[in-house]
């Protein structure tokens, strides 16, 4: 019986850990197709922007879409939208040789460099927005 009301506490306590965080970033709907070729995002290091459509089917998010090919060689996707500023017009500036972004109005800084986009000097509390990234046959597909 202690046993039993012991865990049942334990889980009630750490249930809330495993709700996922949501981002000050709003959800906007991200669509976006290309040849990594194209882009020019083949090799670690590389990265990609696009801040509004360049074809028609394109859906780019709150303000804009960051492709990463990170220092491990996976991509990942971020919003440009600084989580501080939480605005569609302030986004993070172009990658660093680490794949650093900045952010021109609190003056955070994130880590793409790994595919999380985590700020490194406590301004923010919580990453850049992520979306989902697929690759197949040399082509990109970023979505949410």
């Amino acid at each position: 019986m202690k046993k039993s009301l012991c865990l049942s506490v334990l889980f009630f306590l750490l249930m809330p850990a495993c709700q996922p965080t949501r981002s000050s970033i709003p959800d906007m709907p991200v669509r976006l197709e290309r040849n990594l070729s194209v882009i020019n995002c083949l090799f670690p290091g590389n990265s990609w922007r696009l801040t509004s459509r360049e074809l028609a089917a394109d859906q780019v998010g709150y303000g804009g879409v960051m492709l990463v090919c990170a220092l491990d060689g996976n991509y990942h996707a971020f919003d440009l939208s600084c989580p501080v500023e939480a605005s569609a017009t302030v986004r993070v500036g172009q990658p660093d040789d680490m794949l650093r972004v900045q952010c021109p109005a609190c003056g955070e800084i994130y880590d793409c460099g790994f595919g999380l986009g985590v700020p490194g000097r406590g301004i923010s509390d919580e990453p850049l927005k992520r979306y989902k990234v697929s690759v197949s046959n040399g082509t990109v597909k970023i979505r949410n």
